[in-house]
């Protein structure tokens, strides 16, 4: 699936109204985001996740893309297959 410019993303009245979407400066569509809780203590534009066999293991939140600035990391730890802690790095 490729990028589709933001003048052609169709969007419900209520995304619309709580301004869920903005425009990138090349008119690509971008999701906005909110700052919903400690973990994450500012607001973020790209997650990338890291997993170990099929474990989720870090989630790396950024601004201003993949090469931007890392807001937080959050470490996830297991135990027999089941998710024990998330941790901030």
């Amino acid at each position: 699936m490729g990028d589709i410019p933001y003048s052609e993303i169709r969007v419900s009245r209520s995304d619309l109204e709580f301004n869920k979407f903005i425009a990138t400066s090349d008119d690509k569509v971008a999701i906005r985001t909110l700052v919903g809780n400690a973990l994450v203590p500012q607001s973020y534009d790209y997650i990338s996740l890291g997993y170990t066999g099929s474990d989720l293991t870090t989630v790396i939140f950024k601004s201003g893309g993949v090469s931007g600035t890392t807001i937080a990391t959050l470490t996830l730890a297991y135990s027999g297959g089941n998710l024990i802690s998330v941790t901030k790095v």
